[in-house]
């Protein structure tokens, strides 16, 4: 009788384990969402804001001279995607320079004390996203130029200018994204006969909802 017992305890005790394990799972493990997981394809509606600073220097072929100097940079971009990973959006964008340095010939003419030369521009531009979350980005539109002394404004003159972007972006959300890259931003600008040539070269954050 005791023999019957004890084998049907040991049979009890090694199928009630594999019988457990083998059953359909009725809990599941939270695990936090990791950086992989987030959707890395873009589309709807396209938002930047970008901040940054770099160099500048601007050609004046009525004076014969050069202005140069560190520059301030800010853009927004609005709009929308046309395709999957591809955006149309308009940009307002600002480039800022303050007490130029002078050069003509080659000759160092010194600053200009409480002066700044600003660009603004008012554009289109197309932005594409690569697998790996790369941008580029490509804006062309309407330039305008002015000088400030002292806080009074003179000189506007008026022209086009482009801008040409590349950079990275990490996933902070499915359509949220952390970015820095780099901008080339050219101008040419016209004003009572005198035309300024400009390119600037920066590195820029940005903040970006697609």
């Amino acid at each position: 009788m005791r023999l019957p017992i004890i084998f049907g305890l040991l049979v009890t005790s090694v199928a009630i384990p594999a019988l457990a394990e083998a059953a359909p799972r009725r809990y599941y493990r939270y695990e936090e969402r990791r950086y992989e997981d987030y959707d890395n394809t873009h589309r709807g509606l396209f938002v930047r804001g970008a901040l940054g600073a770099g160099g500048f220097r601007a050609d004046d072929n009525l004076n014969g001279e050069t202005l140069s100097g560190g520059a301030g940079m800010f853009s927004v971009d609005l709009g929308g995607s046309l395709a999957q990973n591809l955006a149309l959006h308009g940009r307002l964008a600002i480039n800022s320079v303050f007490e130029p340095t002078v050069t003509s010939d080659g000759e160092d003419l010194g600053d200009l004390a409480d002066t700044s030369l600003t660009f603004s521009l008012l554009g289109v531009g197309l932005t594409y996203y690569t697998p790996a979350n790369v941008y580029l980005t490509g804006v062309v539109g309407l330039s305008r130029a002015s000088f400030e002394l002292d806080g009074i404004e003179y000189d506007a003159m008026t022209g086009a200018g482009l801008m040409a972007e590349i950079g990275y972006e990490w996933l902070l959300g499915d359509s949220l994204g952390l970015g820095v890259g780099g901008r080339l931003e050219l101008h040419g600008v016209q004003g009572e006969g005198e035309t300024l040539s400009t390119a600037s070269l920066g590195v820029l954050l940005s903040l970006t909802y697609f």
